[in-house]
């Protein structure tokens, strides 16, 4: 399937959803749901683990553990 290319005020508009929303036609028809890779959860989540100051893991380390599953 081709990519559907937004134009700048569409892009911007998209890019700042935290929350699903129907697409439409000129018509008001709904076409689809765009659904944000980010929702506010997530974001909450995030700050709430980055608030906690709980130890975590650099993305080396996360890279070097998944490798280290490949090995047989």
């Amino acid at each position: 399937m081709s990519p559907i290319v937004l134009n700048d005020e569409q892009a911007k508009q998209v890019a700042s959803l935290l929350k699903p929303v129907d697409v439409c036609d000129s018509q008001g028809n709904i076409l689809g749901t765009f659904t944000p890779f980010w929702t506010e959860a997530d974001i909450e989540d995030a700050l709430r683990r980055r608030a906690a100051n709980e130890p975590g893991y650099s993305f080396q380390q996360v890279m070097e553990h998944l490798r280290s599953l490949e090995r047989p």
